[in-house]
């Protein structure tokens, strides 16, 4: 079990019992797993050949206004991140 414990954690902050049910928490990740794996095998069909890459997915969940609008907070989140890591290192390290 590769997501157990970041499912069950998922599950307790939207509302679930701190200790789910351990049968809640393996489906849960097997749909995790199976979602995962539609869209690589997707995703690998699209792009370049034998390489996921970020556009690939958004490609994929252009049609999903939830899922493409949490793709695109992330993505800005990650860049965001990146920035102010680089603004520290310049800062402590003067580069």
């Amino acid at each position: 079990r590769v997501f157990l414990s970041a499912v069950r954690c998922m599950m307790y902050g939207f509302g679930d019992d701190q200790n789910p049910y351990t049968e809640s928490v393996d489906i849960l990740e097997d749909l995790v797993i199976e979602f995962i794996t539609e869209m690589t095998h997707k995703a690998m069909s699209i792009g370049r050949q034998g390489r996921v890459q970020v556009e690939d997915i958004v490609f994929l969940i252009r049609k999903d206004p939830r899922k493409f609008a949490r793709v695109k907070d992330l993505l800005t989140m990650n860049e965001e991140l990146k920035r102010a890591r680089k603004a520290f290192d310049e800062a402590n390290y003067g580069s």
